[in-house]
């Protein structure tokens, strides 16, 4: 395992033991606030482009 990998290992476990410290409600708030976000990103991604390929059919 490298230094690196380490390091991210590390920070994983230290991040679920500082959450798993907060009271159930803050763990809410803060899931509420990440699916905010998520559907705020969908909402502004940008249209697919169009397949000329599939469009000449």
């Amino acid at each position: 395992m490298t230094e690196l990998m380490r390091q991210l290992a590390a920070r994983k476990v230290e991040r679920r033991r500082q959450l798993a410290a907060l009271p159930v409600g803050e763990k809410l708030r803060m899931l509420e606030e990440m699916v905010a976000a998520t559907k705020a990103i969908s909402a502004t991604r940008p249209p697919k482009p169009v397949n000329a390929v599939r469009m000449k059919a």
